[in-house]
């Protein structure tokens, strides 16, 4: 739900596929904010997700590496709302 708030994109926009929802977002803040630490998290985020499902990173360190970036994502919105 985060996500969606954020960038108007949910996996269930996307057939269910997080790395394309990560990506949308990355390009949605993009192009309507500056570059961020945030944005570039969601980037890092989406390419873990892509490289986790091609199958270059095995499920289990996939998942790991993408909620630690997704938990730095949070974190960085989080921190530039003043919460």
């Amino acid at each position: 739900m985060w996500l969606l708030a954020l960038t108007t994109n949910a996996p269930e926009y996307h057939d269910g596929d997080l790395a394309a929802a990560l990506r949308a977002g990355y390009v949605w803040l993009t192009a309507h904010r500056e570059p961020t630490g945030l944005a570039t998290a969601l980037e890092h985020a989406a390419r873990i997700a892509e490289a986790t499902t091609a199958g270059t990173l095995q499920p289990a360190e996939g998942q790991a590496q993408l909620l630690a970036a997704l938990s730095m994502a949070e974190t960085l919105d989080a921190s530039a709302r003043g919460a």
